[in-house]
């Protein structure tokens, strides 16, 4: 048997189903979806496009060691 991936709109995913339903089993098989993933992939895409919006702040290695540096030496006290 081969895996196939498809991208379907929300709007037509109850449709898909319902075709794909009308094949045995055997046939055609329904896979969960990886919630998960999919929840982790709109997340990145949104910060992305916070990113290229600049509406995000990025920061160096540097400037958040610095800032780490200070948070430590506040609570060291």
């Amino acid at each position: 048997m081969t895996t196939l991936t498809l991208r379907v709109k929300d709007s037509i995913l109850e449709k898909v189903l319902a075709l794909l339903d009308q094949f045995d089993q055997s046939e055609v098989e329904v896979l969960e979806r990886d919630t998960a993933f999919l929840a982790q992939r709109k997340q990145l895409r949104e910060q992305t496009a916070r990113l290229e919006r600049g509406e995000a702040k990025t920061y160096s290695i540097e400037e958040v060691d610095a800032y780490l540096e200070e948070v430590i030496k506040e609570y060291e006290s």
